[in-house]
């Protein structure tokens, strides 16, 4: 057969060109001689590799898995391939990672918004999708994270609590902004203060959360509620409460952000705020396609909604 033939079978353009019976010969063929096209080759003659790159600053926090799982199902339904780039994992933020992908004829990009990398942010490249991301002139696919603050608030206040504090994640970027301008905004809703003695700070481990809820606990007087930033946060509290003698829901009430799978694992189980995050990695990957085809209509903002599950971390405010 003709060369002009069998790249119009493998290449899935035989449809009303190649007889069907010669089509199905040519495919037994490359079944049989196991053949499998050059990917770099294709990328060489089309400038398009079919490869998207998602970012993530830390692959170790189970939320980003899910994340990747979502991208890869909705990239492989679409014909493309996802390359994961912990940020945290090259010792230059991800920047040598990222420009590396770059220059590898990568088609889009998926950047998580905690800290990216400027590389992937640089003019010139190919489309860029922020994820996570509440404001920013990139197209950005975000959760709803003053619904899923309000859900939680609305939930503590009802239980009776005022004393409300926020343990947040002691980094600067908006998604974590926020969170703490919804905390503030419930909290004077409800006529109620949220000052500086309700908030603590820490970076983004159990431990450091373990050591700032001890700093926030002893505080007098002593919040009867605490929403976290994150679940791996609320576990450090969950610690702390444990350190200071004080009962989880009995004495003090836990919120956490994400509901990971350990937040069913922890003692108690946690009340937390849910997103999908397969459905954000894979929205994010709708997202960005539509930006690699060009679409008039491709999407500028998208969301995806969050929800409040409550477990057995909060409870009525404490008698005194």
């Amino acid at each position: 057969m003709s060369q002009s033939t069998v790249s119009l079978v493998l290449s899935g353009k035989a449809s009303g060109r190649v007889a069907a019976a010669t089509a199905d010969l040519v495919r037994a063929a490359a079944d049989e001689l196991g053949y499998q096209p050059n990917a770099a080759a294709r990328t060489l003659k089309s400038g398009a590799s079919r490869t998207i790159g998602l970012v993530v600053p830390d692959i170790t926090n189970p939320v980003f898995g899910h994340v990747l799982r979502g991208a890869q199902s909705a990239a492989t339904a679409a014909g493309y391939t996802v390359v994961l780039v912990d940020a945290d994992g090259d010792g230059t933020g991800g920047e040598a990672s990222v420009r590396a992908l770059r220059q590898t004829f990568v088609d889009g990009l998926l950047v998580f918004a905690i800290a990216p990398p400027e590389a992937a942010l640089a003019p010139g490249g190919p489309p860029v999708v922020l994820m996570d991301m509440p404001d920013g002139d990139l197209p950005t696919v975000t959760l709803d994270l003053k619904g899923g603050v309000h859900a939680a608030m609305e939930h503590l206040l009802g239980l009776g609590h005022e004393r409300i504090a926020h343990l947040r994640a002691d980094i600067a970027e908006p998604t974590f902004a926020a969170r703490a301008a919804a905390w503030a905004r419930a909290l004077h809703g409800a006529g109620l203060d949220a000052g500086e003695d309700l908030v603590a700070r820490c970076a983004f481990t159990h431990t450091a959360a373990r050591a700032a809820g001890n700093t926030l606990l002893a505080r007098d007087p002593r919040p009867t509620a605490v929403l976290c930033d994150d679940d791996l946060l609320a576990a450090g509290l969950l610690l702390a409460a444990r350190d200071r003698g004080l009962t989880v829901p009995g004495d003090l009430s836990v919120v956490g952000f994400d509901d990971m799978p350990l937040a069913e694992l922890l003692t108690p189980p946690l009340t937390t705020v849910r997103f999908d995050a397969q459905a954000l990695g894979g929205r994010a990957v709708d997202v960005v396609l539509a930006h690699i085809r060009g679409d008039e209509d491709a999407p500028r903002r998208a969301w995806i909604e969050t929800s409040l599950v409550v477990r057995e971390s909060t409870g009525p405010l404490p008698r005194p």
